[in-house]
């Protein structure tokens, strides 16, 4: 995999900041100076905004070229084109790199980033497999550095999702077994038996392949080594874990995937997505095994905590039938239930409130009007920082647009969306299709994206994205916070209670 430079804002995470070093010297330029060093210096200086550390910037750009180092050049125009905003340069470099090294990482990975253009999302596995089979004969992995050979395994990954897709058992479970040992791995088999699973095909037939994943996952989410425990395998632990519970229910072993559902749960303390799964894998276990009151304490405890899942609502009222009788009174049951979460949730927020004085920011919508957050004083103002390349932001934008629709004719909310983080030239252009295409009616700001110095996400101390910060009527912040949250209805309860604290000021 090619090295990232920690300067580059990748996924959603925000500059990290460095130890200062001495602006004075040109690192690059040092004898013996280690890769690290240089990065790290780079960091320091493309984060400092002022205009002596730009003249220190492309010095150590101009330094690494002469290095005539593949990746030191590579570095190089990364920060012309991230740093400097010197394009024109960025690719001077970038041909000297193709001419150098034609057999190099970055010519390779020009040649994968086309091919997969080329072929398309609408290409048949079979025509990328094709163009995949080509690509790594003309550039062999044996030729690279192990270090750098994961472009491969994301090939397969990438080839995988298209047998995936099209339903091809016996070739997905073909790459499947090539992805072994990758960072690809579980990822991989948690997407086929989701696949497998939503078309009812016979499940057993991911038996071996899930114990393995399930396996792998474990080991790398509990693993002591901090590079392991960020992997993908350890991230994807969380899907995996239901779905290999689920597969032990099929195959009636109910007390371990009891053990493996209770055990996930109980990680899984910020609600959302994974909690959903592993309360209907536990759930399902409890129903299955004939322990319908279990069952049905699984789902009640998951409504009172994460809100009015559908899916979960509509097996607890069956259960809730089953234990209590015909009679029971289901409805007020579960209004009963949603009042515990109304209660939680308001002793919880009480106790996170702060205040601090929301930095002032003028910044233009959509229209090409400017909006100023002093215009919106005697208002609860929620913002949402978010950006079109993040896959967290989008997730929890059907809460999002939830809590719009529900406070549209409260005259004492407003919700602004800024966008941030953009490096794209053509960024507005980007977010009105996402939102057209998507039926938002969002109230859009765009953010400063050139200069983070004066960017209003910089202002408000933000590290991540999405962000959201509440602020009361007096122009205090009296919530922040970042992270995404797919459950509508926990995401929408959430926000009423803040508000609601808000207004309180």
């Amino acid at each position: 995999m090619m090295k990232k430079i920690k300067w580059i804002a990748l996924a959603c995470s925000a500059v990290l900041y460095f130890q200062q070093a001495n602006a004075q010297e040109v690192v690059a330029a040092k004898e013996g100076a280690t890769y690290e060093e240089i990065v790290a210096q780079i960091n320091k200086l493309a984060t400092s905004g002022t205009a002596e550390d730009k003249v220190l910037l492309k010095k150590e750009a101009e330094a690494l070229v002469l290095k005539k180092d593949e990746d030191q050049m590579s570095l190089a125009a990364m920060v012309y084109e991230r740093a400097l905003d010197d394009e024109a340069r960025a690719q001077e470099i970038r041909a000297s790199i193709e001419t150098q090294y034609p057999q190099g990482k970055f010519v390779r990975n020009k040649a994968y980033s086309d091919m997969m253009k080329e072929v398309g999302e609408d290409a048949s596995a079979t025509d990328l497999e094709q163009q995949y089979t080509a690509w790594a004969q003309k550039y062999p992995a044996a030729n690279y550095a192990e270090k750098d050979q994961a472009i491969y395994q994301a090939g397969l990954y990438h080839l995988s999702s298209r047998y995936i897709k099209e339903s091809n058992t016996a070739k997905t479970q073909e790459l499947l077994k090539q992805l072994k040992g990758s960072d690809y791995y579980v990822t991989a088999i948690s997407n086929a038996f989701a696949k497998a699973e939503a078309e009812k095909q016979d499940l057993s037939t991911y038996s071996s392949l899930l114990k393995d994943a399930y396996a792998v996952g474990k080991a790398a989410a509990e693993s002591e080594d901090p590079q392991t425990k960020r992997s993908n395998n350890a991230y994807s632990y969380n899907a995996i874990a239901p779905q290999y519970a689920t597969l032990l229910t099929e195959e009636k072993n109910y007390d371990e995937a009891i053990a493996i559902t209770q055990s996930s749960l109980e990680e899984s303390h910020d609600g959302g997505y994974y909690a959903l799964q592993n309360a209907r894998s536990l759930g399902n276990a409890y129903a299955q095994k004939g322990d319908k009151a279990k069952a049905l304490e699984t789902y009640e405890k998951f409504i009172a905590a994460n809100g009015k899942d559908s899916t979960i609502v509509a097996e607890a009222q069956v259960l809730y039938k089953d234990v209590h009788g015909d009679k029971a009174d289901f409805q007020a049951h579960l209004a009963n239930l949603d009042k515990q979460m109304t209660e939680a949730y308001f002793a919880k927020y009480e106790q996170e409130m702060k205040k601090e004085e929301a930095p002032a920011f003028t910044l233009m919508n959509r229209e090409g009007k400017e909006v100023s957050l002093a215009s919106l004083k005697g208002k609860v103002v929620v913002l949402d920082f978010w950006a079109t390349w993040c896959g967290p932001c989008i997730i929890s934008f059907p809460g999002m647009q939830a809590a719009v629709n529900k406070y549209a004719n409260d005259d004492e909310v407003e919700f602004l969306f800024i966008d941030t983080w953009q490096r794209e030239e053509n960024y507005k252009e980007l977010v009105d299709e996402f939102i057209a295409k998507n039926n938002y009616n969002f109230n859009v700001l765009f953010d400063e994206m050139k200069d983070r110095s004066k960017a209003t996400v910089t202002a408000y101390g933000i590290q991540g994205i999405p962000a959201k910060v509440i602020i009361d009527k007096e122009g205090f912040i009296r919530f922040q916070n970042s992270g995404s949250e797919p459950n509508v209805d926990k995401l929408v309860k959430e926000l009423d209670t803040k508000i609601a604290l808000a207004k309180r000021g």
